[in-house]
């Protein structure tokens, strides 16, 4: 082996063996960042998810406060829309019993209210006549006047009974609409209600995405320090195989010429 093949062997492996060390050097720097990083982006990233169950259990709480309330109401706006309904049906009863049976009776009583009137008068005249042989009659009002100041305020009573019943009556379709309305607005509550079960099932498949994400971001994060460590590893045998190389390039360097050399003189004195 010549002196510049020795030296090329010996360069060689000085090189090989500073470029592991600095390969050994740049590979641990490299493989720490990009552990740092990932173990950062991982971090984020469940901080992130975090957030977002979060943001899912408030919407949560506050469709099911809102359900609750809907539910409350419409059941409370049916409730009103049956009582005034049947309220609407007993206010008709009420108007034809005031201006029917009850004005009936008024007025038959009025019919007889003149006979009573005399009879009332023959019996006062009487009365009057007996208190002279001692008998104790002496009324404020005689009792034909009482009966004709009766007829007189019951005379005025139809007139107010039909008045009262149509007023009453006015109220019927009124209370009708209003429990109409109550009824449809009963109904656009329940469609609410519905609408807002299916934002239900909406967070429902939110929360399994996140759930999901959550179980992928913790493996990674489990495996992320053993897959550091094997690139570690990796880096080192590299190192460790490139050095070996240049180790041994440097012996052949610095070795090999006096062995050929020797071998050479032996052959050469025999």
């Amino acid at each position: 082996m010549t002196d510049s093949t020795r030296k090329s062997l010996l360069v060689s492996g000085i090189v090989a063996l500073v470029g592991s060390i600095i390969g050994l050097v740049l590979g641990l720097f490299m493989v720490n960042n990009l552990s740092d990083y990932l173990t950062q982006s991982v971090a984020v990233s469940e901080s992130a998810l975090g957030a977002v169950e979060e943001t899912l259990g408030v919407l949560e709480s506050v469709a099911v406060e809102v359900d609750e309330g809907i539910g409350a109401a419409a059941a409370s706006i049916a409730a009103a829309s049956e009582a005034v309904l049947t309220a609407s049906g007993e206010l008709d009863d009420v108007a034809d019993f005031l201006d029917g049976e009850l004005q009936t009776s008024i007025e038959t009583l009025l019919d007889t209210m003149p006979a009573a009137i005399q009879t009332a008068g023959v019996i006062d005249s009487t009365l009057n006549a007996l208190s002279f042989l001692g008998v104790d009659y002496d009324p404020e009002q005689p009792f034909d006047a009482s009966l004709m100041a009766a007829a007189d305020a019951l005379e005025a009573i139809p007139p107010q009974l039909t008045a009262q019943a149509e007023t009453i009556r006015a109220l019927v379709p009124v209370s009708e609409q209003f429990a109409e309305d109550a009824a449809a607005t009963a109904k656009a509550f329940d469609a609410l209600r519905i609408e807002l079960e299916s934002s239900q099932s909406l967070i429902d498949s939110y929360r399994s995405t996140v759930d999901h994400a959550q179980s992928v971001i913790e493996s990674t994060a489990s495996s992320l320090s053993a897959t550091t460590w094997l690139l570690r590893i990796i880096v080192v045998v590299m190192t460790v195989t490139g050095a070996a190389v240049a180790i041994g390039l440097i012996t052949l360097g610095r070795t090999r010429e006096p062995v050929m050399s020797t071998g050479f003189d032996q052959a050469t004195d025999g």
